[in-house]
């Protein structure tokens, strides 16, 4: 009977390590997953924190790109109107003189026979 004592004693202790074992095991995984889980938020965190960052420098990039870009335009623009002005300036200058030398070659006829003409005699 001691031998039945001892014997359901031993049964019974390793019954006991292994449930403590099988706890120790879920506590650990429990573990495992509480920290995974922490470490998915920080990096999220960390992520959103790089993308507002990134999309912070672009915002800035091309409020810089529109700036330097109306400037080109506004130069564009002005360079254009100075250019056409020029051009109107020189026109109302030249269109009395271009007139006259048109009308000075149309009415300056000189009578000559043709160098291919040939008469019939």
């Amino acid at each position: 009977m001691a031998t039945k004592a001892s014997d359901s004693l031993g049964v019974k202790m390793l019954l006991e390590a292994e449930k403590k074992a099988d706890e120790d095991i879920k506590r650990a995984r429990n573990k495992k997953q509480q920290r995974l889980k922490e470490a998915r938020d920080e990096a999220e965190k960390e992520i959103s924190a790089f993308k507002k960052q990134l999309d912070d420098e672009f915002e800035k990039k091309q409020k810089s790109n529109a700036s330097s870009k109306e400037s080109a335009t506004k130069t564009i623009a002005d360079d254009t109107d100075k250019k056409i002005k020029e051009l109107e300036n020189r026109v109302n200058q030249n269109s009395a003189l271009v007139a006259q030398s048109i009308l000075d070659i149309v009415c300056k006829v000189v009578p000559a026979v043709h160098t291919n003409y040939k008469t019939s005699q």
